[in-house]
């Protein structure tokens, strides 16, 4: 078949692929079908048009039956379930039941246009940048999948569009608010050392809740990071896929020591872990009390804010006191190593303790 008889166009995607693009005789509905090629050059387009002419596949295709929520609840279990991590899979889960609940969901794979995807994002914009992102990704993949397997003739993925979202940046909580949570939380039985301990190493929620007594070495000064309560509701490692150990300031082992030894179990449950909802409820019923005290000593209230702010409240004063970034990194269990190859010490125990030791956090006083 001669380049020059090729019925069809090219156009070079914004990742370098190049698209081939014909028009196939309309469905048994007069539907206008199309059919897309794509490969690293226009030969290998050309090549996989020529093996699909071959194979015969140029008769117009019964139309499938398949809505978009259909569509999924077939090629999540049969493509993604055994493929990729339990707690990923789950968020796929999770996604697709906000398409469902879309109008986009109850329409034909064929019937859905790139417009009908941007206005799926756009529907979506009180949601996070990243909720749309990770959105984008799987129905990308679910369309993908139909065309490969002439389900439909085009993803409309590809040229559907993600309006920026502008988002407040996270607001850390000031050294004051934190010498005033960290002082209240000296006295706080109920969530007292959970805060504690968010608010003096950063760990992430999901650490909290795994966390065990038996990770706390007061000995040595330092909590073991080795597991962590994933999307699933389960036990499984933490976000980079190993343990990290997180050095305690003195005055921090010495509280926790007083508080927990002695003690086993899951600090935040005892024989189990708390439910994401139950470390949520405690946290907001730590800052009721909080805030109750600061009213009747007629101080300013605090703002609850989301949990993860202790987090960022961390890094942020730890930064401000002056602790490198790469060896900030390293306490917090970033993934990014574009820091920390350039100190290939950071990973000793001792290296870290000094760190600590030198870049001191806040000394909580006696209320």
């Amino acid at each position: 078949m001669a380049r020059k008889k090729l019925k069809g166009g090219f156009r070079t995607l914004p990742n370098g692929t190049i698209e081939y693009q014909i028009s196939l005789p309309p469905g048994m509905y007069g539907e206008r079908r199309r059919k897309a090629f794509y490969g690293k050059t226009e030969d290998e387009c050309i090549d996989k048009y020529r093996e699909f002419v071959k194979n015969g596949e140029t008769q117009p295709a019964v139309p499938q039956n398949h809505t978009l929520s259909s569509w999924l609840d077939e090629w999540l279990p049969k493509y993604k379930q055994h493929k990729v991590e339990a707690s990923t899979y789950a968020d796929y889960v999770h996604l697709s039941t906000h398409v469902k609940k879309h109008a986009i969901g109850g329409m034909r794979l064929t019937a859905v246009k790139s417009m009908r995807i941007t206005e799926y994002f756009n529907d979506k914009m009180e949601l996070s940048q990243s909720f749309r992102k990770r959105s984008r990704f799987l129905l990308n993949g679910a369309f993908e999948c139909a065309v490969d397997n002439d389900i439909c003739d085009k993803n409309p993925v590809r040229r559907a569009e993600i309006a920026s979202k502008q988002t407040p940046e996270k607001e850390a909580y000031t050294e004051s608010q934190v010498q005033t949570i960290l002082d209240f939380a000296k006295s706080d039985e109920l969530f007292g050392v959970t805060a504690f301990i968010l608010l003096n190493t950063g760990v992430r929620a999901g650490e909290m809740r795994a966390m065990q007594v038996e990770n706390i070495d007061f000995d040595r000064g330092f909590i073991a990071i080795d597991k962590a309560v994933k999307r699933t509701g389960k036990l499984g490692l933490p976000k980079n896929k190993k343990t990290r150990h997180i050095p305690l300031e003195p005055q921090v082992t010495e509280f926790l020591r007083a508080k927990l030894q002695g003690q086993s179990g899951y600090i935040m449950g005892g024989d189990d872990y708390v439910t994401h909802s139950g470390f949520r409820g405690r946290y907001e019923w730590f800052f009721d009390r909080l805030n109750r005290k600061l009213v009747e000593s007629g101080k300013i209230t605090i703002e609850v804010r989301s949990p993860h702010i202790f987090r960022h409240t961390f890094a942020s004063l730890r930064q401000k006191q002056g602790m490198p970034v790469a060896i900030l990194m390293q306490i917090m269990g970033h993934s990014s190593r574009e820091m920390t190859d350039h100190y290939t010490h950071v990973g000793d125990m001792e290296t870290l303790s000094e760190a600590v030791r030198k870049y001191p956090y806040l000394t909580p006083t006696v209320m």
